[in-house]
């Protein structure tokens, strides 16, 4: 009875142990879970209540936060067309905002360090006319005018922080020096690019620093012009900053102008390093380390990144395309022929070889 009785106790057991190795890997994921929970209850935690903060955050502000977005990229796009439209027709105020669309859509949806924005502002300039070094030369120009106001804002941001003792002195001087350091030699190299020197590079960074220099005695020259377009660099980065400003009234309140300053320009120094979530962890860790509330940090970026990035998206992938369709039109009317000269019109004969002067006799 016992030997009849052991073969149908073994085949009884053999499905347990299968649903036992079966189970052995959710239970060992179920394990590592729970004690990461355990160890990282803090950072857990900070988490839960930055979530907490952003779902519970003023639509009043939030709506702010989008409208001031929007202005941010109309001086974008007003700045642009100023630059860009000098020597060509092609690039006006339709084309200047289809290429800020799609350009801010490739530069905020992929961690390219920027270079995706530029490399299609270059493409769409060399194609409405800007050729080879002009077009480099015109997206420096550019770039140079924008960027002179962050520089600026750097330098001031960070000596008014490193003087207000709101946090690590080194923080807000060492950045406030480099930027000074930074216009600085890009005054420079403007200076050096006067007359032939330019003519005289031979290696490929002396052509560089070469068009980098020109780029900014063409800059340089276009401020002096004082056209009303140039506030559009002030608009980029003065209304994105506001867009940081009116997320942190709708989670919270925000910190002293000159840690939000800063930390908004250091967190954009972030975004140059290629790595997806640097520009956010660069604005946050500054932001904590001038004594702001994790949670409120991290709930004010999250909601900040949200409009910068899902706002511009859908309006630049149709702003590439229109891009596209622009570039083809381009480049059929510069595939086809010119037009012949106009023949010049024959001088009309006489009707008479001599009029008459008499009337006749009758």
């Amino acid at each position: 009875m016992t030997s009849a009785t052991l073969p149908l106790a073994a085949s009884g057991a053999q499905p347990w142990r299968a649903w036992a190795r079966r189970a052995r890997v959710p239970a060992a994921v179920a394990a590592v879970v729970a004690v990461a929970a355990i160890v990282a209850e803090g950072p857990a935690r900070t988490f839960a209540d930055a979530l907490g903060r952003a779902f519970a955050a003023d639509p009043r502000w939030v709506l702010a936060a989008v409208a001031f977005e929007v202005l941010s990229f109309a001086g974008y796009i007003a700045l642009l067309w100023h630059v860009a439209g000098r020597g060509t027709r092609r690039f006006g105020l339709v084309e200047s905002y289809r290429t800020t669309l799609a350009g801010a859509a490739a530069t905020r949806l992929l961690p390219t360090a920027g270079a995706g924005g530029a490399a299609i502002t270059l493409w769409t300039l060399q194609k409405a006319g800007h050729r080879g070094r002009d077009g480099l030369r015109t997206l420096l120009t550019f770039l140079v005018i924008l960027y002179a106001v962050f520089l600026g804002a750097i330098v001031a941001a960070g000596f008014a922080a490193a003087a207000s003792a709101a946090g690590p002195a080194g923080l807000g001087a060492v950045p406030a020096a480099g930027a000074a350091a930074a216009i600085v030699v890009a005054l420079v190299l403007g200076w050096r690019a006067r007359g032939d020197r330019a003519a005289a590079a031979s290696t490929r960074v002396a052509a560089g620093a070469a068009v980098l220099g020109e780029a900014v005695g063409d800059a340089l020259r276009l401020v002096r012009g004082a056209d009303p377009r140039l506030v559009g660099a002030l608009a980029w980065w003065g209304f994105d900053l506001a867009v940081l400003w009116a997320v942190f009234h709708a989670v919270g309140a925000p910190p002293a102008l000159s840690v939000l300053v800063l930390g908004y320009f250091l967190g954009q120094v972030a975004n140059t390093i290629p790595v997806p979530g640097s520009a956010s962890g660069g604005l946050i860790g500054v932001l904590i380390a001038f004594g702001v509330a994790a949670d409120l940090a991290l709930a004010a970026v999250m909601a900040y990144r949200a409009i910068a990035i899902w706002l511009p998206a859908p309006a630049g992938a149709h702003a590439l395309a229109g891009l596209r369709r622009s570039a083809a039109r381009w480049a059929a009317e510069d595939a086809s022929p010119a037009p012949p000269e106009a023949p010049a019109a024959a001088p009309r004969e006489r009707a008479a070889a001599c009029p008459l002067s008499e009337p006749l006799a009758a």
